[in-house]
């Protein structure tokens, strides 16, 4: 079995995957689907790359910064 590199929110999207997103300060983890992270970038004109998505996040705590890992967690979609 391969591993995946997964450096853009692109690639989330073409794996499968959805966004494990861990704020740095507070701890509070968050389950986002890929294709919702990605319509987010798309409409607010932030580069696709996980670093720089990482940086425009804000915690409900109100810290900007985030940790983005990958993971095959299902999340439920609201309708």
């Amino acid at each position: 079995m391969g591993m995946k590199r997964i450096d853009t929110v692109a690639d989330l999207v073409r794996h499968g995957l959805n966004a494990q997103i861990e704020c740095l300060r507070c701890r509070r983890v968050v389950l986002v689907p890929a294709s919702k992270l990605r319509d987010q970038c798309f409409a607010k004109s932030i580069p696709m790359k996980l670093d720089m998505v990482a940086q425009h996040l804000r915690c409900s705590c109100g810290y900007r910064g985030a940790k983005i890992d990958a993971t095959g967690v299902i999340v439920d979609h609201e309708p």
